[in-house]
């Protein structure tokens, strides 16, 4: 009987610094719940300070250590525990291609014969492996030519699951589960004049392209809305993000709001008019549910499996250029307020039945149970 899941990752709840943060969460919270034993090893990126490290912790996700670390690209004293640890588990889940810890627990779990999942959270993608290229590469070849098609590989779409196997052969072994969240609470709503773009500051989510739309779009330029842009990243590209926002001339319409958390997160969701997540790629985009939880509804690129959108009459599914960006944004902006209201009042609804994650634990735990 599969009981111990070891996961070393480089973010996990509270941090907010990354999807897997919360998605991994969800999933070992429920598996605690029914009667596993997640083990989770993490550094303290993006963790408050009043969070206790380098000290094992008994959570309601499992057995739970965050660990100091000062290089991420280089996290000594996390890998010496993960490696110290990971061999007791019955199955090694990995949340990374290349983070340092994540990798070098997979090859230490294939030298042992240990069962090993392995979930790339987008970083297989074309356009994410562009970025540091160099770094990548041999790490890439490295899991290539020494572990293969050893792991069990999770997608959370078909587009993930066709690059595991461009790059690991037609026969790598994959299993296919979308991400599933923890439904929050719903917020009492009091409707503000934003759109909202939320997540990471990075080249990846096409935040530069959204600003452009916006410059672009009469009908969002005569309107009362701002668009409002929550979250961290890189600062240089946030630097030339408000570059761009002041050459635009777009300085009242489009404001940087920073990192936004918690009860302030779901609230910012709820109050905006629509949610936006314009990336050039998207494995899933957990925010897209967390919107939709709010009864917010969503614009996402075509570059994010969310075709789901247009077909549950909850957002818009549209190319991530400018030109397109701003056809939607005209569309959103001149909708019947009696057709708004429907989109709202079948967002959550559309959550709770398909992505809820307590109605969902069981695709996981047949997973974990298959592997032999």
């Amino acid at each position: 009987m599969v009981k111990k899941i070891f996961f070393p990752l480089e973010v996990f709840y509270p941090s907010q610094a990354g999807g897997p943060a919360n998605t991994v969460y969800w999933i070992t919270k429920n598996l605690a719940k029914n009667g596993f034993e997640p083990v989770i090893v993490s550094t303290d990126k993006g963790l408050q300070p009043e969070i206790t490290l380098n000290k094992w912790l008994e959570t309601g996700a499992g057995k739970t250590i965050y660990v100091k670390t000062r290089f991420l690209h280089f996290p000594l004293y996390q890998i010496l525990i993960s490696l110290s640890n990971f061999y007791r588990s019955d199955i090694i889940h990995i949340s990374s291609v290349f983070f340092p810890t994540a990798f070098i627990t997979a090859f230490a779990a294939r030298i042992l014969g240990k069962n090993l999942v392995w979930s790339p959270r987008g970083e297989l993608d074309p356009h994410a492996l562009n970025h540091s290229n160099l770094r990548k590469r041999p790490i890439l070849w490295c899991i290539k030519k020494f572990i293969g098609k050893y792991p069990v590989f999770h997608a959370t779409c078909n587009e993930e699951t066709e690059y595991i196997k461009s790059i690991f052969g037609s026969d790598a072994k994959t299993f296919q589960i979308p991400n599933y969240i923890e439904v929050p609470a719903e917020v009492e709503r009091k409707s503000k004049d934003y759109l909202l773009y939320i997540g990471r500051i990075h080249p990846k989510k096409a935040i530069d392209n959204l600003i452009k739309a916006c410059a672009i779009s009469e009908a969002f330029l005569k309107s009362k809305y701002v668009l409002k842009i929550a979250g961290i990243g890189k600062k240089e590209f946030e630097s030339d993000l408000r570059k761009l926002v002041e050459k635009l001339e777009l300085s009242g319409k489009v404001v940087f709001a920073g990192q936004v958390e918690g009860a302030e997160k779901q609230k910012l969701l709820a109050d905006a008019f629509w949610t936006i997540m314009p990336s050039h790629t998207e494995n899933f985009g957990i925010v897209v549910l967390e919107s939709l939880a709010q009864s917010t509804p969503v614009i996402a690129s075509k570059g994010s499996p969310w075709a789901s959108l247009e077909n549950e009459k909850i957002g818009f599914w549209s190319e991530n250029s400018p030109e397109m960006l701003a056809e939607t944004l005209k569309v959103i902006l001149e909708m019947p307020s009696t057709e708004y209201e429907g989109y709202r009042q079948r967002s959550r609804g559309f959550v709770e039945r398909e992505f809820d994650i307590a109605e969902n634990i069981d695709k996981w735990i047949e997973l974990y149970k298959s592997l032999k």
